[in-house]
């Protein structure tokens, strides 16, 4: 790369580094409940400016609920979204400062069905924690490591701006938590589970490279195989948890019973049948409270071979 563009590159990233922190230094001194009403607002201001992304959301909306849901219900769930995805930047900023005593201010009450993650752990075989772009999922796993129940990783792309990534490493680890990179060894994801620690998945976004096609709200849609393919191998459970939002800015944490998923003697097959598992619990989930799932995210992006060229956004 050219010196000059690699200096452009280098002072637009000191700019949005330097923005992020001074927006959380203008947060800082909120309470929970103005965090989360300034985040609202300022969802509901993007949602006004970001046209191509509510274009992506409305698309999304189509696909999955065709002519179940009103183009006004629709509207509606595309706002709140972004007035959600907003609420849950601004919280993980407020969650700098005094981090262990604001994040139990965000989940004042433990985990429903806490004890179908103690019997998992039980096991020893570890646990692939299911989850999904839905709440404030970071928030929820800063929660889990102050709470004590199990070791977590968390699997996470690099940003592209290098100060950004070494704050937001440094505070997705605050807690004990652990992250992979989307480009490190599996070796490290077998070690951890050998060792019972957990490892969160977000298997509900579009996998170019490499991934199955499954039915997600009755498209299909490309998905990641890995969690299926070692959990097939170690035996290892998945446990679906998600992070449901209050009305008055804090979570409740939900954790579902582990997903009973049986070998037929056909490998491919149940690797991709246990990967539409996993989608049939997202959708579940995302279908009762629309709302809190991120709309605008191309879901459907890459398509299957038999739709070559069909482009849907």
């Amino acid at each position: 790369m050219p010196p000059k563009r690699t200096s452009l590159k280098k002072f637009r990233h000191i700019l949005e580094y330097g923005g992020v922190r001074l927006l959380t230094l203008v947060i800082r001194p909120l309470s929970s409940r103005g965090v989360h009403r300034l985040g609202r607002a300022l969802g509901g201001l993007l949602h006004t400016l970001a046209k191509k992304r509510i274009q992506i959301a409305r698309t999304n909306l189509d696909i999955a609920f065709a002519d179940a849901k009103s183009l006004e219900e629709k509207n509606r769930i595309i706002r709140q979204s972004f007035m959600q995805m907003t609420v849950s930047a601004l919280q993980c900023l407020w969650l700098q400062h005094d981090t262990k005593k604001r994040t139990h201010l965000l989940f004042p009450k433990v985990p429903k069905n806490l004890h179908i993650l103690t019997d998992c752990l039980q096991q020893k075989k570890g646990a692939f924690i299911l989850m999904a772009h839905y709440g404030n999922w970071e928030a929820m796993a800063m929660y889990n490591g102050y709470l004590g129940v199990m070791h977590l990783y968390s699997i996470v792309r690099r940003l592209d701006n290098p100060y950004l990534e070494k704050s937001t490493r440094d505070f997705r680890t605050r807690s004990g938590n652990g992250i992979f990179f989307r480009d490190d060894s599996p070796l490290k994801i077998v070690r951890a589970l050998k060792n019972n620690s957990c490892v969160a998945v977000m298997m509900d976004q579009n996998t170019a490279v490499g991934g199955v096609f499954v039915d997600f709200f009755g498209k299909k849609a490309a998905t990641a195989r890995s969690v299926a393919l070692l959990s097939y191998r170690m035996n290892t459970p998945i446990l679906p948890i998600f992070v449901h939002p209050n009305n008055d800015g804090t979570y409740t944490i939900e954790i579902q019973p582990e997903l009973k998923l049986e070998k037929t003697g056909n490998k491919e097959k149940d690797i991709l049948s246990w990967t539409g598992e996993c989608q049939k619990v997202i959708e579940s989930v995302v279908r009762k409270h629309p709302e809190n799932w991120m709309w605008v995210h191309r879901r459907w992006k890459t398509r299957p071979p038999e739709e070559k060229g069909n482009k849907i956004y």
